[in-house]
């Protein structure tokens, strides 16, 4: 409060310091607790089961590959490219309008070289 000319009183506000928020810097990392900490024997044998999983299926991966590499070898003994076939393969697996678009490229590019 203050007195002003007259004798009247009269409010004047002061200034008080808020401190300053800090600077955010992206976003807070979230605390994850440890699953094998707190569920104890649950979590370990969850993990024991996927860890089982993944090698059942690298295995699986491991002997389609090996079938992969026997069809191929079949089709080289009865005088195929190998590498041909696996081309094809993969044309096949495009759609129709990508592949030819692709190619379209493809020779524009090849004709712009001296390829064609």
């Amino acid at each position: 409060m203050v007195r002003g000319a007259g004798g009247q009183s009269r409010h004047v506000p002061t200034l008080t310091l808020v401190p300053a928020a800090p600077a955010k810097r992206g976003k807070k990392a979230r605390h994850v607790p440890d699953p094998i900490k707190t569920n104890g024997e649950t979590a370990a044998e969850e993990m024991r089961l996927l860890i089982e999983r993944l090698e059942r299926l690298h295995e699986e991966k491991d002997g389609i590959a090996q079938d992969i590499a026997d069809v191929l070898a079949e089709a080289k003994g009865r005088g195929f490219d190998a590498k041909a076939l696996e081309s094809i393969r993969k044309i096949r697996k495009k759609e129709k309008l990508a592949f030819q678009e692709e190619t379209a490229i493809l020779e524009t590019y090849m004709q712009s070289l001296g390829m064609l």
